[in-house]
């Protein structure tokens, strides 16, 4: 297992500007924080059934430049509520799931919001690569909204394992080629 704090190079900052942000209680929507720009919802089919609302076939989700994609997506709201009352329990994207933005793309197989616990969890193959080059792998992504802290988790433990199933992190090295001889 590995832990990543957000501090470091390789947290996961970006992660809190999207998909929690958008089912987060304001006065606004919002799937990108800060950001006043409409939601654009595309599916091929909307289907409401009381306190869910599923997407179905090639959903993507854009706000500004913060872009959500997945095969399906169910938001759970809570009784009664609709899509523009901010009143979501729980988001579950399911196949081909991407997140992406300018400062860093992640995929997985499901990625999962929980209002609860302020979470965002992204789950089979994970991959996160960042715009300076750096790639984090691994079975699960656990983010914080509230604490800040990343969890990457592999499926096989040990050197046993080699590189196969452990989280994996590669860092680009950023080095100065201007570098006088003094």
């Amino acid at each position: 297992m590995g832990i990543v704090k957000t501090g470091t190079k390789l947290a996961i900052l970006a992660i809190s500007l999207a998909l929690p942000a958008m089912f987060a209680p304001s006065a606004q929507a919002q799937f990108s924080t800060g950001s006043s720009a409409p939601i654009n919802i595309s599916a091929d089919t909307a289907d409401y059934q009381g306190a869910v609302t599923i997407l179905s076939g090639g959903v993507d989700v854009r706000q500004g430049d913060v872009r959500v994609l997945a095969d399906n997506m169910k938001i759970f709201s809570e009784s009664g509520a609709s899509l523009t009352d901010n009143a979501f329990n729980r988001v579950v994207a399911q196949g081909n799931f991407y997140y992406l933005t300018p400062e860093q793309n992640v995929r997985g197989n499901v990625g999962i919001y929980t209002k609860a616990n302020d979470t965002f969890v992204v789950t089979g193959d994970v991959i996160l690569k960042q715009e300076d080059g750096n790639v984090i792998t691994g079975n699960k992504l656990v983010y914080n909204l509230t604490t800040k802290n990343a969890r990457v988790v592999g499926t096989c433990r040990g050197r046993k394992c080699g590189s196969k199933g452990r989280v994996n992190i590669l860092i680009k090295n950023a080095q100065n080629t201007n570098k006088s001889n003094s």
